[in-house]
């Protein structure tokens, strides 16, 4: 990670906590939207909080080889990051059609107006596919906030002034989510904590026993990956959960049963 992308997301965590905190305090937060990463930063808050918020995650498979093993194809369902659907968002006042016009710059590879000018005076190309957003609603760890890519804008103007300038509208948008930290965030906070696990989130049809056997080559390994979660009953881990696996230090001395 480079030393700008670590202060983006800093500022990030920190604005997120702090909306969080603010939030728990019964000040009115409103969702918002915002990038904290040159060219695109910006913050767009919804003056009216979202109608209704839709999720939608589906899993793909995928065969990749394991050489040195009995069995050198393996198996895997991927989840990818869930669809989110925001509709109802309203936008009033003068700068109505500023926040719209951003919402629309972020979906653009091109880095937006400041884009242009730093490739055009400076010969910078500073991006070339859409930027990391972060959608909030509330704090983070009991309300939303997901690092997303938007994908779909949709934005009907209904209220103009004599001069024709925009003064309300509604907006839907179409996220995809980006797995990183902040998706993690609802989960047991401690569990990742150390250093070298990787972390995985459940597919249709997996079980503790055959992501150890898709990671480790071994199903023996399934009682570590259950210790380490903090899982009672490996039975009942749903698609969908997080689960961190233990690093090669953690394995060297266990003892764990198929």
């Amino acid at each position: 990670m480079s030393i700008g992308m670590a202060v983006s997301a800093g500022a990030n965590l920190g604005i997120g906590a702090a909306i969080g905190i603010a939030a728990v305090a019964g000040a009115r937060v409103p969702a918002s939207l915002r990038c904290t990463t040159l060219p695109n930063i910006g913050f767009v808050l919804f003056d009216f909080n979202p109608k209704e918020l839709t999720f939608n995650r589906s899993s793909s498979t995928s065969t990749r080889s394991t050489a040195g093993r009995t069995n050198n194809n393996t198996t895997k369902t991927v989840p990818t990051g869930s669809k989110i659907t925001i509709g109802g968002v309203i936008f009033e006042g003068w700068d109505t059609k500023l926040r719209c016009d951003t919402l629309l710059t972020w979906m653009s590879p091109d880095a937006g107006f400041l884009g242009q000018l730093l490739k055009t005076v400076a010969g910078l190309n500073l991006k070339t596919q859409p930027p990391e957003l972060t959608f909030q609603w509330g704090p983070p760890m009991v309300g939303f906030m997901y690092s997303v890519k938007m994908t779909g804008c949709t934005i009907k103007y209904n209220r103009f002034t004599s001069a024709g300038i925009p003064v309300r509208a509604e907006v839907s948008m179409n996220l995809t989510e980006i797995p990183t930290l902040l998706g993690s965030l609802p989960q047991n906070p401690t569990s990742g904590g150390v250093i070298g696990r990787s972390r995985h989130v459940v597919g249709d049809g997996e079980s503790l026993q055959s992501i150890s056997m898709t990671t480790y080559g071994t199903p023996a390994l399934w009682r570590k990956i259950a210790e380490v979660n903090g899982i009672q009953d490996p039975a009942r881990v749903r698609p969908g959960t997080t689960v961190y696996l233990p690093n090669a230090d953690e394995l060297v001395n266990n003892k764990g049963g198929s």
